[in-house]
């Protein structure tokens, strides 16, 4: 028997799953993060042919979490001593892993630069799409300087680098020194827990400080600087505080980029496993009785 529903029962079943829907694709949405909030990782990335001249870069975009460093050593560990810029772009994060990867660089000897890297194939708002990315090899694309940003922690980890550069262009921030717990307030007789304590944290300041030493950063003007952001906020670097302290060491010129221009003799893969050394044939003496037939 078949059953028919009534006019406004089916206005109702309608209406129902639209809502229903909506709210399915709602949940789906917030579940999605944008790119600036991803944690950050790390690719190889080249532009052009590099059998006769390309341009390649270490590109590490995203938010710096407590294991970052330790996947930045791993990766590290694929270049076999090969030395490429590493060209950040990112909102900052975990500070203790931020000063990690900045005494990778250093040690390693590497460069570090602001830029923001573009793959071939991605959209503009996904502009490192993961469909792109070449774990074990060469993902191919284009980076830019102008318009990158490198905020708070990412500025530290940027201060690894022995030549430090950014377009005038680009964004460097920094913001205060806290100890990042959060600070009860009643507000309407309940705690308002978004509110961060501004409190310095001396020990932190000393960490930073010694940091700073190491890396030949100017602490007093980096403090300075610091000390003009709002509790919630960020103080936006200008160029020429940037490099009288140090953050940066180079502004870019309106003709240069990010990356290494690698010639067609200095193409090596640091994801190919490394050949075995050719025996050398043993050289036999030739005798004292052919010695004559030399010319």
């Amino acid at each position: 028997m078949t059953t028919r529903l009534r006019p406004l029962a089916t206005f109702c079943l309608i209406v129902t799953g639209f809502f229903a829907a909506l709210v399915a694709t709602a949940s789906a949405a917030a579940q999605q993060k944008t790119p600036e909030v991803w944690p950050m990782n790390f690719i190889l990335v080249r532009n052009g042919d590099c059998t006769v001249s390309c341009v390649q870069w270490i590109s590490a975009e995203g938010i710096i979490k407590p294991d970052t460093a330790g996947q930045f050593e791993k990766f590290l560990r694929k270049l076999k001593g090969q030395k490429l810029p590493v060209v950040f772009q990112s909102g900052g994060g975990n500070v203790d892993a931020a000063l990690e990867m900045g005494r990778m660089i250093r040690t390693a000897g590497l460069e570090t630069a602001i830029g923001r890297t573009q793959l071939n194939g991605c959209p503009m708002l996904v502009p490192r799409c993961p469909e792109k990315m070449v774990r074990n090899g060469w993902s191919e694309g284009e980076v830019h300087s102008g318009g990158a940003y490198c905020f708070s922690a990412c500025s530290w980890a940027l201060a690894g680098g022995q030549v430090r550069a950014a377009a005038a262009n680009a964004r460097i921030a920094v913001h205060q020194i806290t100890n990042g717990r959060k600070k009860p307030r009643m507000h309407n007789g309940r705690r308002d827990l978004d509110e961060i304590s501004t409190v310095p944290d001396p020990a932190l300041k000393q960490m930073m400080s010694d940091y700073f030493d190491e890396m030949g950063i100017n602490s007093a003007d980096v403090f300075a600087m610091m000390g003009l952001a709002t509790p919630q906020g960020l103080y936006n670097v200008w160029d020429a505080e940037a490099l009288k302290s140090g953050i940066i060491t180079k502004v870019y010129s309106e003709s240069e980029e990010p990356g290494y221009v690698i010639g067609g003799t200095d193409v090596t893969d640091p994801a190919a496993p490394t050949p075995a050394a050719t025996p050398v044939p043993a050289v036999t003496p030739m005798p004292d009785e052919l010695m004559h037939l030399l010319p």
